[in-house]
């Protein structure tokens, strides 16, 4: 999901495999390529996050049958100076969690 000052933006699952806005003001003021473009790329890390899971559950030895996620959190933070944007921080990390451990 996307996140903007805590509240959800938009939305994509691989059921569905469609990047989805979840606010109103989203769905009127982005154009339509937009979408299918964050589809696409929404689709490409979705294989990507399938290639990592499979690797580290083989390097940490964990079962196939157990549930795992992993979670990838990137953003900004930014600051303004009058009508300018000036980004000031940059975040990104990764959570791989074997959730059979947490039963």
């Amino acid at each position: 999901m996307g996140l903007l000052d805590g509240r959800q933006i938009d939305y994509y699952n691989s059921d569905g495999q469609r990047k989805i806005p979840k606010q109103q003001w989203m769905k009127e003021k982005m154009q339509e390529d937009y979408w299918e473009k964050g589809t696409q790329s929404r689709k490409s890390k979705e294989q990507w996050f399938n290639v990592n899971v499979d690797i580290l559950m083989k390097r940490m030895r964990h079962n196939e049958s157990d549930l795992h996620v992993l979670q990838w959190r990137h953003g900004c933070e930014v600051e303004w100076e009058g009508d300018e944007v000036k980004f000031s921080q940059g975040i990104s990390f990764f959570f791989i969690i074997n959730c059979s451990l947490l039963m």
